[in-house]
């Protein structure tokens, strides 16, 4: 990364990669002096800079780093001793963060990418790198991260030295990608007014599942290591090198295991079991630590102080919607500065914001809502994500809709066979985990590329796969994982949903099934066949007769899960046979031009009625959901579904006790 290279040769007179215990002109400092510290932490922030929603198009206080720059301001000016890292997940995710990415290196060569122009502003310290940072490929990340004035680390990425020794993911820390770690000198000021100098040290780590969600960008390029591997490596290294403090800052959360395995997504846990380690800064799962009900109940983990296997830890939500700070206090014995007392916290944004930051955000912000406002057609009916797992919708219709509209294209011109079957497999992205307003709700009439934002949240891009109808049913198996097993003729009502996340519900279009949830799951979250006997899934038909189980389908699909994300089986990154430069979201506004243009101007989206839930004798089930009147109308539509209540947080939640 040479353009990262040379920005990093400019910092360090700041930033020290080896140091002694003091800096050779200070003072020696006295034993028994102490000082305190405060260390702030931003995460998964996804390009939402100014407090704005780009779906609804209107400002909001509930995120953006605006508001919660208002929270660094305050904080520094309680505590001068302080330093501000990032954790990541930060260029891509909001419309914002597609313009830019839109405008490529170039633009971001000549102007710096306009959150790192935020960042330097606010003067952080350090970044780490998140998975969603390889989205838009490597060029993109170098030219982005060479306008920061700081360092970014991570522990656990490296350049392969070759195509061939690319997959040899557990060898070798030769050729980071960028920093495995920091260590920065300060001079503080101690609690008796003298300044000392203090070197805390940080150390990044991001999930190894980058080499199959970001296939594309990275296969024989890079290569990763354990995320607990690299700390027992480096960590030592960093107390040798005169870290004072240690602070691991992984891009990823926290989960507990009955056997670790190596390369593990979340690893937050195993890392605060590493000896040397003062502070944890986590983030990737979008939840609160301390406070998210997520973290209650496990061994070790003290969920109301914020403290994992006795180490402080924090994790602030995600878009900026809080901030998360550790408070040391040191004392000097003489030699060197020990940890007597530590405090956790995570602060809520409000009102206030950052007017500067806002400003400096302001033309690529506009030059996004004006993107965002192109027309494209007329919608004839909403298209929502509001039941999408209780009966097929239309959010994810017309996803599938797109794709394979654009794969059949390439059946048409010989880049695909003909001879095989084409399907498409598609998820509702947006379905309540953020909030109560995190569905897909466009509106019939008018439509916009704002209105595909709303509907395709993430950059994949479009991928085809060919599997078996044996391998078909497999995957719908992961899908069920959506499901709690439910029991039959119980009197009050079970939890529907578990907490498998939505994006990984797929549903298949062509094919046509239903799920028995009165059976166990088959696999794990994992991709672990747990239950050799259960089937979740029965009578799975294509064109109306039985699927063949040898039969070979193609499957248009993204590269997530095409490159193995979610660990579905067969989907590995092997069974692809077409990959593109497109993404989906490109895709979706191609097919609805296109089929705007043949139609006069609209656009229908004809949901098929191909799946359905198959609930026990005498069970009803319970799910929160969204309560606005275009919920309530869908809701009439739905046969035995009814509103029980309506939850202060803006959530409605339902019951269902007869089969959809």
């Amino acid at each position: 990364m040479k353009k990262y290279q040379v920005m990093l040769a400019a910092l360090a007179a700041a930033v020290l990669a080896a140091c002694g215990g003091q800096s050779p002109t200070a003072e020696p400092i006295a034993a028994g002096t102490q000082v305190q510290v405060r260390i702030m932490e931003t995460t998964d922030l996804h390009a939402y800079m100014v407090g704005y929603d780009y779906f609804r198009q209107q400002p909001t206080a509930s995120y953006g780093l605006a508001h919660t720059a208002a929270l660094i301001h305050a904080a520094r000016a309680e505590q001068p001793n302080n330093f501000l890292v990032d954790n990541g997940d930060l260029i891509q995710g909001s419309a914002l963060g597609d313009w830019v990415a839109a405008q490529g290196s170039a633009y971001v060569d000549q102007y710096r990418h306009p959150i790192m122009r935020a960042f330097n502003y606010l003067q952080y310290d350090v970044g780490n790198l998140g998975n969603h940072e390889f989205n838009f490929g490597l060029e993109f990340l170098e030219s982005t991260i060479a306008g920061a004035d700081f360092p970014y680390v991570s522990a656990n990425v490296f350049w392969a030295d070759s195509a061939e020794n690319a997959g040899k993911q557990s060898q070798g820390w030769d050729n980071p990608l960028v920093e495995p770690y920091v260590i920065v000198r300060k001079e503080l000021v101690a609690d008796d007014g003298t300044l000392v100098p203090v070197h805390v040290g940080f150390i990044g780590f991001l999930p190894p599942q980058i080499m199959r969600w970001d296939q594309q960008h990275l296969e024989g390029q890079v290569r990763v290591r354990d995320m607990v591997a690299a700390a027992e490596y480096y960590v030592p290294k960093m107390r040798a090198q005169g870290a004072d403090l240690v602070v691991a800052i992984p891009h990823s959360g926290l989960r507990l295991y009955d056997t670790y395995p190596e390369f593990a997504e979340q690893a937050t846990y195993q890392l605060a079991g590493v000896s040397g380690l003062d502070a944890l800064m986590f983030g990737h799962q979008h939840q609160l630590f301390p406070g998210s009900a997520a973290y209650d109940d496990l061994p070790e983990v003290d969920n109301e102080r914020g403290f994992v296997r006795g180490v402080p830890a924090v994790s602030p939500g995600y878009w900026g919607d809080y901030l998360g700070i550790i408070d040391f206090h040191l004392e000097y014995d003489g030699t060197a500065w020990s940890v007597i007392n530590s405090q956790v916290e995570v602060r809520p944004i409000s009102e206030a914001k950052d007017t500067r930051l806002e400003a400096m955000m302001a033309a690529e912000h506009e030059a996004t809502v004006a993107m965002l406002n192109e027309p494209l057609g007329e919608l004839e009916t909403a298209v929502t994500s509001l039941f999408g797992r209780i009966r097929p919708g239309s959010a994810v219709q017309m996803i599938n809709d797109a794709q394979r509209w654009f794969a059949e294209g390439l059946q048409a011109t010989g880049e695909l066979p003909s001879d095989l079957p084409l399907l498409s497999a598609a998820a509702p992205f947006r379905n309540g985990f953020q909030s109560a307003d995190d569905y897909t709700m466009i509106a019939a009439g008018e439509f916009t590329l704002g209105s595909l934002v709303d509907l395709y949240v993430y950059p994949n891009t479009l991928q085809v796969v060919e599997l078996t109808g044996a391998q078909l049913i497999e995957w719908l198996e992961m899908s069920a994982l959506a499901y709690r097993t439910i029991r039959a003729n119980e009197a009050e009502a079970q939890e529907l949903f578990s907490r498998y996340p939505s994006f990984n519900f797929d549903v298949i279009d062509g094919l046509s099934y239903r799920f028995d949830l009165s059976q166990p799951p088959r696999y794990s979250n994992q991709g672990k066949l747990i239950n050799t006997q259960s089937r979740r899934v029965h009578d799975v038909r294509y064109q109306g007769e039985p699927i063949d189980l040898e039969r070979k389908f193609l499957v248009a699909v993204n590269n997530y899960r095409a490159g193995g994300g979610g660990n579905f089986p067969g989907l590995d990154g092997r069974s692809i046979v077409y990959s593109t430069g497109e993404e989906v979201r490109q895709v979706i506004a191609a097919y609805a031009r296109a089929k705007t243009l043949e139609n006069n101007g609209n656009l229908a989206v004809a949901v098929a009625d191909n799946w359905s839930l198959k609930l026990p004798e005498g069970a009803t089930v319970r799910f929160r959901g969204n309560g606005s009147e275009l919920a309530a109308e869908e809701a009439q539509k739905i046969p035995g579904l009814r509103e029980v209540r309506r939850g202060d947080d803006g959530f409605v939640w339902y019951e269902l006790n007869v089969q959809p």
